[in-house]
């Protein structure tokens, strides 16, 4: 047996571990922090509305504003969609998380 390699070895692996460590943290606040585009958050709304009936119009604004709420801190996209129950046009305004897509509000418009 060779000794020099047995004594590099445990370095080589140390090093190894550390640079991969290092390299994973760096894309991870590189790709992590992404926002989702407003058309896709605004399209999987839209399907999601679409399983309880025909969607008749919708919108999004396409610039986020931060939101909070108690410690929970995120940016949103605030938008609205339409759709008909019971044979009438009903409106719902919303807000969703501009990293995950998942809404965080979801107001039903009182009639006036």
């Amino acid at each position: 047996m060779n000794d020099s390699n047995t004594a590099l070895n445990p370095w080589l692996v140390s090093a190894t571990l550390g640079a991969s460590g290092i390299a994973g943290f760096l894309v991870g606040k590189l790709l992590g922090n992404r926002k989702l585009s407003a058309n896709k958050i605004l399209r999987n709304i839209r399907s999601d509305f679409r399983t309880e009936g025909p969607v008749t119009g919708s919108w999004i604004e396409s610039f986020t504003k931060p939101y909070q709420r108690f410690a929970f801190k995120t940016d949103t996209y605030r938008g609205g969609i339409s759709r008909i129950e019971d044979g009438q046009v009903v409106n719902y305004n919303f807000l969703a998380d501009a990293h995950t897509g998942t809404l965080l509000q979801l107001e039903r418009e009182d009639e006036k």
